[in-house]
């Protein structure tokens, strides 16, 4: 799996799920506002419309009323659908303001394009969550904002993201919000990813830690997401802004360990070089979740959220992040969960075999 293709799997659809360790964040602002949240019911969509909530503020979802309908039965609900073709808009039709649209994940460009142009003079801000799935080219650390992005390149997901971004801007110049997001973690994640580790860290024994330790690993939380949109539709906060935390670099190796105390894990973690596992067809990133080797992508782990730091953006501990998505993994519906799942992860059989043959051949080079 490509690192580009698993950024559409981290931040795509979950189950509904109570949120965990989250608190209101400081006073509501003076005025509420009306949102209207298109979609509203997965991974990021449920957290951005509590947060809002949480603020005073005032929410309508747009959505075809199927996926989780019961969730905020006190929040007004417009029915419809969103379509490349035959799609009905019509419940978002007519004189209707509202102070901002949030756009929460949408796969396919003409979906923004659609919604943004019809709501755009009715409108006074939008805001779209994009991913750091735009970005040309990862071999260089410390991407930023005005890094260069795809081009004509549609029908792929980096290459729509960037399509739908000027959507947005097109139709709300000076009152566009963009959030570039790297891999979104926490409760409400029905990915494979971040479970693999946490998995694996709950049982007994050796676990496979891949490389040395030493390379980066970035990731954003839910909530912390949530927050910076909401904040942004409150301060009309116009322009793109990555989203890559934690705020200090994390090492691999402080991953696994940080993990392994949020959970209170006691597994041993045995580090394998990246070479041994790759001439065994262990590939990073899919079959080892996460990890990103600095000598193949070495930007991909660290993108530069520095512009949206300098602006008031709150990364919470990983160890938060870690224990709460652990809660998340343990609900019913992960419980039966085997690996490898959802393109991620490697067999137990298959890990006590690399396990095995690593403790080989370091016999038989000492």
């Amino acid at each position: 799996m490509h690192r580009r293709t698993f950024l559409k799997l981290a931040g795509g659809s979950a189950l509904a799920w109570p949120l965990l360790g989250c608190s209101a964040a400081g006073p509501v602002r003076a005025r509420a506002r009306k949102i209207l949240v298109l979609g509203g019911t997965n991974f990021v969509g449920p957290a951005v419309v509590e947060r809002a909530l949480e603020r005073g503020h005032e929410v309508t979802l747009f959505n075809r009323g199927i996926t989780r309908p019961h969730l905020f039965p006190e929040v007004e609900k417009l029915r419809g659908e969103r379509a490349p073709e035959g799609g009905d808009l019509s419940a978002l039709e007519g004189e209707r303001r509202w102070d901002a649209v949030i756009d929460v994940w949408p796969e396919h460009s003409k979906l923004v394009e659609a919604t943004a142009g019809l709501l755009s003079e009715r409108v006074d801000y939008g805001l779209f969550v994009s991913s750091i799935a735009v970005y040309a080219d990862f071999s260089k650390p410390g991407l930023a904002e005005d890094d260069a992005v795809h081009e004509n390149d549609p029908g792929w997901y980096g290459g729509e993201k960037v399509l739908a971004e000027r959507a947005l801007q097109a139709a709300f110049p000076g009152r566009a919000g963009i959030a570039r997001c790297h891999a979104i973690l926490g409760p409400r994640d029905d990915g494979t990813a971040f479970h693999y580790w946490l998995r694996r860290l709950a049982g007994e024994g050796e676990v496979v830690a891949p490389g040395s330790g030493l390379d980066p690993v970035q990731f954003v939380d839910v909530r912390d997401v949530a927050a910076w949109i909401v904040d942004s539709v409150e301060r009309r906060r116009d322009g793109i802004y990555n989203l890559a935390g934690p705020r200090e670099p994390l090492t691999f190796r402080s991953f696994l360990e940080g993990a392994r105390t949020a959970i209170g894990s006691e597994a041993e973690l045995v580090w394998i070089e990246a070479d041994f596992l790759r001439g065994r067809g262990v590939r990073s990133f899919d079959q080892m979740p996460l990890w990103a080797p600095l000598d193949e992508d070495e930007g991909f782990q660290q993108i530069s959220s520095a512009k949206a730091l300098a602006e008031g953006l709150e990364l919470r501990p990983f160890v938060e992040t870690a224990a709460d998505a652990w809660r998340w993994y343990r609900s019913h519906f992960f419980r039966t969960t085997e690996f490898p799942s959802g393109g991620m992860g490697i067999s137990r059989e298959r890990e006590e075999e690399l396990l095995t043959e690593w403790k080989a051949s370091q016999l038989r080079g000492s």
